[in-house]
């Protein structure tokens, strides 16, 4: 799956190109070797941003690594989408009609189409890299039917930082600031706050910074997809930041509230959810709370007698027109969402993976609170 989702990325990127090229050799009077230079030295630029960031540090040079890598990303998928259609367009209605057609005509006319098409995602990219740096508080509200020794629960919520391309030292100020300014009960960080970008420096300063978050109940953290693939000691900066993991744990918090952190989907180790309550000896006569990276097997949690759980993973749609095929992919995309008596609740996430852009999602701390039914 992941070998055939890279593959539709180069095929379509290559259509991008090609494109390019059939533009530049028809209206710019400069060999085509500029363009090639120019083409190979961006392309490298992108992959390598995306895959080996953290070796480079010296920080000017790293920040117009990613802001370019992300500019022509979007320029080139989209632009080649963009083209991929007319083509398809032009093949399957010359067949139909007349080549003298206006409408087909302009269906398969580049010389104005693919020089606008770039302006116009270039722009898109430098205002989706910039959009990525704004984080945003979100509320959300949750009902739980069933009686508690507390009232409400507030959870500041955090995930998918990706600290390295998506998160800086900046970002991760800016994130503490946020969570202390909504004085919540519990912080819960649901996964990918790391990723194979992220270099050690930036972790000690995670570490650091976050000692200074404020919560009633404390920080618990579940792993994400991403965490294993960084070869540094995540779970020593964790613990360090005063931070609980929870793999396939449970702990209990304000008296009577049980979070169940189960390991990521992609971890083999972990158990099915019933598994845990049954070993963890969990009360769900009582309200529970499950925490899991990525919004799948969601009605399992909920038929095994969960009240929440709580995801990330999704990044809300952090590309234009990706919802509804990663939508395909997950049992929600962001917000809430009913499964039979349980709620749950999945973050659009504080950043996202690959690229530092994002639109039309937001980067947020979810500040989610949940009512409890009163003991009556």
């Amino acid at each position: 799956m992941v070998f055939l989702f890279f593959a539709g990325i180069v095929f379509t990127l290559a259509v991008g190109v090609l494109s390019c090229l059939d533009w530049w050799k028809k209206h710019v009077a400069v060999s085509q070797v500029f363009f090639w230079a120019i083409t190979t030295v961006l392309l490298v630029n992108m992959f390598y941003t995306v895959f080996n960031i953290k070796s480079i540090t010296v920080k000017p040079l790293k920040e117009i690594m990613i802001f370019l890598s992300a500019v022509t990303f979007i320029m080139l998928i989209y632009t080649s989408l963009v083209m991929l259609i007319k083509y398809i367009l032009g093949f399957i209605l010359g067949g139909f009609i007349r080549p003298t057609n206006p409408f087909l005509r302009f269906v398969r006319e580049k010389t104005i189409t693919v020089p606008v098409l770039l302006g116009i995602t270039a722009l898109v990219g430098v205002i989706g890299y910039f959009h990525m740096n704004s984080i945003t508080v979100s509320d959300y509200e949750i009902n739980v039917e069933k009686a508690s020794k507390n009232k409400t629960l507030t959870a500041a919520v955090v995930a998918d930082m990706h600290i390295g391309i998506s998160a800086h030292k900046d970002t991760i100020d800016t994130i503490v600031e946020k969570i202390n300014e909504m004085k919540p009960d519990v912080v819960l960080l649901l996964g990918d706050i790391f990723d194979e970008n992220t270099t050690t420096d930036e972790m000690e300063y995670f570490s650091e910074s976050f000692k200074a978050v404020s919560s009633k109940y404390g920080s618990y953290f579940v792993y994400g997809n991403h965490e294993n693939m960084n070869s540094g000691d995540v779970e020593h900066y964790l613990k360090e930041a005063g931070i609980k993991i929870l793999e396939d744990d449970k702990a209990v918090i304000a008296g009577d509230i049980t979070l169940v952190g189960m390991l990521s989907e992609y971890d083999s180790s972990g158990d099915p959810i019933e598994r845990i309550l049954k070993q963890k000896k969990v009360d769900t006569s009582k309200p529970v709370i499950v925490l899991k990276h990525e919004p799948l097997g969601i009605q399992s949690i909920a038929d095994a007698g969960a009240d929440v759980s709580m995801h990330g993973h999704t990044h809300g749609e952090q590309f234009p027109l990706t919802y509804l095929p990663f939508s395909l992919l997950n049992d929600m995309m962001c917000g809430t969402k009913q499964f039979g008596d349980m709620t749950a609740f999945t973050t659009q996430g504080a950043g996202g993976w690959g690229f530092h852009f994002k639109l039309p999602a937001r980067s947020e701390v979810a500040r989610v609170t949940i009512n409890f039914k009163a003991k009556g």
